[in-house]
């Protein structure tokens, strides 16, 4: 418990400490939003179309019917940070806009000095130390103080969809194409013990679908779907005052996606794959299982780490689970998506 906390402290401050540009700025939202995308590995760039589209691909908001609030809640690594999702989704006139909040927060983290500027020998109460294995030996390692951390961003999104028939010069050959396209604006603020940073950045995403019954098969009933979310496209910096900013490294993150209409039945099964490189290259990898648009059942892979989940629509309301282990800590996360009309 204590390692871990030592190095999520350590891992917060290379995030945000305003010193110097940080290479892994707005590490808070690669965390992921929402159970189902979660529990599907984060493989959701070309079939996301559910209220947390903001966050996988701003285009799949163009699926959204009616006004829909969401939320997501979840502890993260074995309780030591809060992780939340709210928002409001509107179709308007032909497109779709969303605001939505999200919020990684870190309480009590433990203030300690740089011991590298001590200057031994150091008098302690009664005793003196001569090196920092002694310090910590007679501070017993206590901390100077708490501070927390506390990291948000709100995403303004648009979207709209674009559908079409793509002739090829055979009346056999007409595609209907699907071809949605949508853009983020995010507004990011980053607070740290006293010091506080704000930024501006966006997102451009676009999808593209089609059947496979149109072109290869006239009886297989799937859709062959592509989609790209450009991230952080602009270059998001974080100001935090007297000319210290840090950058986000932009994201190109793109995947493919089959949908399959099981034969004879209401059910659905989706076989997905995204990648990306903000720092690493990662692979997404998902599997769903839709039953008459009511219950679901999800499995995958983020990276290395295996996830899994479940969901349940009733009513006017869709309930997801997912479980995501990591060498942190399991999480488990639960987000609540209504339709209002």
């Amino acid at each position: 418990m204590k390692s871990t906390l030592v190095f999520l402290t350590l891992c917060l401050c290379v995030l945000v400490v305003p010193a110097q540009a940080a290479k892994y700025a707005g590490e808070f939202l690669e965390i992921g939003v929402g159970a189902h995308g979660v529990g599907m590995g984060g493989a959701m760039t070309a079939h996301t179309g559910d209220a947390s589209s903001f966050y996988w691909n701003p285009a799949g908001m163009a699926y959204v019917s009616g006004l829909q609030l969401n939320g997501m809640y979840a502890d993260l690594w074995n309780g030591l940070a809060n992780y939340s999702v709210a928002g409001i989704t509107l179709p308007i006139t032909g497109a779709v806009f969303s605001a939505n909040w999200v919020r990684l927060g870190v309480p009590d983290i433990q203030r300690h000095p740089n011991y590298d500027d001590l200057q031994f020998p150091v008098v302690v109460g009664n005793d003196t130390a001569y090196s920092v294995q002694q310090y910590l030996m007679l501070t017993g390692a206590a901390p100077q103080g708490m501070f927390t951390d506390n990291e948000s961003a709100i995403f303004l999104t648009f979207a709209k969809q674009n559908a079409f028939t793509l002739d090829l010069g055979w009346s056999y050959f007409q595609v209907p194409i699907e071809m949605p396209i949508g853009a983020n604006l995010k507004i990011i603020n980053q607070k740290l013990g006293s010091s506080g940073g704000s930024g501006l950045g966006a997102d451009f995403g676009f999808q593209l679908r089609f059947p496979l019954s149109e072109v290869f098969y006239e009886k297989w009933n799937a859709k062959l779907a592509y989609g790209l979310n450009w991230q952080d496209a602009t270059r998001t910096q974080v100001s935090w005052g007297e000319h210290n900013k840090d950058a986000f490294v932009t994201n190109f993150r793109h995947g493919l996606a089959l949908i399959q209409t099981m034969p004879g039945r209401d059910n659905e099964l989706t076989l997905s794959w995204d990648t990306e490189k903000r720092y690493d290259r990662v692979n997404h990898y998902g599997l769903e299982y839709l039953h008459h648009q009511v219950i679901a059942l999800r499995g995958g892979f983020w990276g290395k780490d295996w996830t899994a989940g479940a969901g349940v629509s009733f009513w006017r309301a869709t309930v997801d689970y997912a479980y995501y282990g990591r060498e942190l800590g399991s999480t488990h996360r639960l987000s609540l998506n209504l339709k209002l009309k």
